[in-house]
């Protein structure tokens, strides 16, 4: 339910503003349609957004709670959140443009409204994070430019805070869950149209990462509704384990719910081997295998016994790696076997670009500094590190192949502290729901932290939250485990 009125009156309007809805997405397809015949396929692109986050916030300020709508609204478009909003001179996405409405909302809530609201900051160690990354845009190289990523950092910020509200309303891990199966489907999609057809649909342009030469031959990698594959992994490897463990501890009992579950799981991992991305599915595979035999909730006897199991696996993959690796898909196993290459070359990198820290240690070269550091410093280099110099094409990366170098690099110190801050604080919380939480939040705060270790895999790689999609599942996840382990509401059974 998007409202909590069981008036009639009230449920009649809402179906009104329904058929409204659909009524203007009609005008809009229609008017977007007529545009991109008589201007051009670009004027699709330039009509048919801003239409539609016009439509979706004139149905927000309609509803009764207005932010929370959007907020739903949000996590029901997930996967296309990354659009780029027109003319695209900001590269502000929709994800940046929806919680920009969020945080002003809220603001001004707490400014003008006297009854008493959940804090912004509900532990003290959120609030010294955000006051260590301060400096960090202070003393970047380009002030302006790393305030504005800062802002937009607290805007998703502000997006954990509405979603921890969400799910502390009755049935607020069920909604997020379906939600979250929608995306997985949706996503899941995109991905097979790609690789059937090979057809990136991210609006973006395929990305050289796609086309990798391995085994003597090219392989096309799928990334669907995502410009990079490796993104695309992330995204479903982290969104999957946590919707794994949910379903092998039993968190849902419905028949609906369970089928939806279920059916999602068996069709996004259809779909992410598509995407022939080792970091994701490796760190998926690891951390499912441990999901099943340590969160389960088998008999003691048979859990011991599938540790051992277990255990004497993990000692035959250390032994004999090649073995397993030939149980891998063909694609895939042939990637897996050149890790050892791509690994040095991604050493090179990490090597040739510490100078941005050394040069900035306390406070880094600023928010999304990397790829204009590189611009500064090495002018006329047209293929850095050699990444994609077979495709003949200019490169400038925006990451150096690591997402925790990342951070170090262009936060420094100082900002890699804040971030110590914001997890340290979240596995305290972690700890004391796995103590005295109930079975469900227990089997919640489990899915929860299986998530983040693939997301952390994954991050070895790849700078996965600069993509809007990876950064709210992130933000979801700390949110199921920041939920107060008393909640306002009783929690029913879904």
């Amino acid at each position: 339910m998007l409202t909590d009125s069981r008036d009639p009156h009230d449920r009649q309007g809402s179906m009104l503003m329904v058929a409204a809805a659909l009524a203007a997405a009609l005008v809009a397809g229609s008017i977007t349609a007529l545009t991109g015949t008589i201007a051009g396929d670009r004027a699709v692109y330039l009509v048919a957004v801003p239409l539609t986050i016009a439509v979706g916030v004139a149905v927000a300020l309609s509803r009764p709670q207005p932010l929370r709508f959007l907020l739903l609204l949000l996590l029901g478009i997930l996967p296309f959140s990354s659009i780029l909003v027109p003319p695209g001179r900001l590269s502000l996405t929709v994800f940046d443009v929806a919680t920009i409405v969020l945080t002003v909302g809220l603001l001004f809530h707490k400014a003008f409204r006297s009854e008493p609201d959940a804090p912004l900051f509900p532990a003290p160690a959120l609030g010294w994070m955000w006051l260590l990354l301060i400096p960090c845009a202070a003393f970047a190289r380009h002030p302006g430019e790393a305030l504005r990523d800062l802002v937009l950092i607290f805007c998703a910020y502000v997006f954990f805070w509405f979603v921890v509200q969400e799910l502390r309303r009755p049935g607020g891990l069920a909604r997020l869950v379906v939600l979250l199966c929608l995306s997985t489907l949706v996503v899941s999609l995109g991905l097979f149209i790609d690789h059937t057809f090979q057809i990136n649909l991210s609006l973006r342009g395929s990305n050289p990462n796609q086309l990798t030469f391995s085994g003597g031959q090219y392989i096309w990698r799928a990334g669907g509704f995502f410009q990079d594959p490796q993104k695309a992994a992330a995204f479903l490897a982290s969104l999957l384990i946590f919707l794994l463990v949910l379903g092998i501890r039993g968190r849902f009992s419905g028949n609906w719910m369970r089928a939806l579950l279920w059916g999602a799981i068996a069709i996004g991992l259809a779909a992410m081997f598509l995407t022939v991305s080792r970091a994701s599915i490796l760190s998926f595979i690891v951390v499912a295998a441990v999901a099943l035999v340590a969160m389960n909730r088998w008999p003691a006897a048979l859990k011991i016994a599938g540790i051992g199991g277990f255990v004497v696996i993990v000692a035959s993959i250390v032994m004999a790696p090649e073995f397993w690796i030939g149980l891998l898909p063909a694609r895939l196993s042939e990637r897996v076997a050149q890790s050892q290459e791509e690994f040095q070359a991604r050493v090179d990198i990490w090597l040739n670009t510490w100078e941005m820290f050394t040069g900035h240690p306390l406070t880094g070269i600023g928010f999304g500094g990397f790829q204009q550091y590189l611009l500064d410093t090495r002018p006329g280099t047209t293929d850095y590190f050699g990444t994609y110099e077979y495709t003949g094409m200019s490169y400038v990366p925006d990451h150096p192949e690591n997402g925790y170098l990342k951070i170090l690099y262009e936060t420094g110190i100082i900002g890699s502290l804040a971030v110590l801050l914001l997890l340290g604080a979240t596995l305290r919380r972690a700890v004391r729901a796995l103590r005295g939480g109930d079975a469900h939040r227990r089997s919640e705060v489990a899915a929860a932290l299986a998530s983040l270790a693939v997301f952390a895999g994954a991050y070895l790689t790849l700078f996965t939250t600069g993509d809007p999609r990876l950064l709210a599942l992130f933000a979801i996840m700390l949110a199921v485990l920041w939920q107060p382990l008393a909640p306002s509401n009783p929690r029913p059974r879904s």
